[in-house]
């Protein structure tokens, strides 16, 4: 792998680890009240955009001079549908509770990001080859 694609990937792990600590730190602290949530549908479409931002992130940094794979994406999903069941679990201690309806959340957005990832991977694929084509 060259150095540029090596900078890419490390860059991407910084990415991905600051955003998952700060999905962690925010589903640890004590409860929003529901009116002060600024989104509609309340929490769950909070889990389903964080989420799909994890394994969005996590399938770019896969894939970053590779492609994801299905085995490799359904290896990400598995990953981000466990951290929901130990994300929810771990809520019970702080004072939060856990729920089916949240995980459920959590790995439909897994989908969710994991689907975006895919297109637009096969987006700049194609940009490419029409680049190289017409050069």
């Amino acid at each position: 792998m060259n150095s540029r694609l090596k900078t890419v990937r490390r860059g991407l792990a910084v990415l991905l680890i600051a955003y998952w600590l700060a999905m962690f730190v925010a589903t640890h602290v004590p409860r929003v009240p529901q009116q002060l949530s600024l989104m509609p549908g309340g929490d769950k479409s909070q889990h389903l955009i964080a989420y799909a931002g994890l394994a969005f992130l996590i399938g770019i940094r896969q894939s970053v001079g590779d492609s994801l794979g299905r085995k490799r994406a359904m290896f990400v999903f598995g990953i981000v549908a466990l951290y929901g069941v130990i994300d929810e679990l771990t809520q019970i201690p702080v004072g939060r509770t856990a729920d089916v309806n949240d995980w459920l959340a959590d790995v439909t957005g897994a989908g969710a990001g994991l689907g975006l990832q895919t297109a637009l991977r096969a987006t700049l694929s194609r940009r490419a080859e029409s680049r190289r084509g017409s050069a």
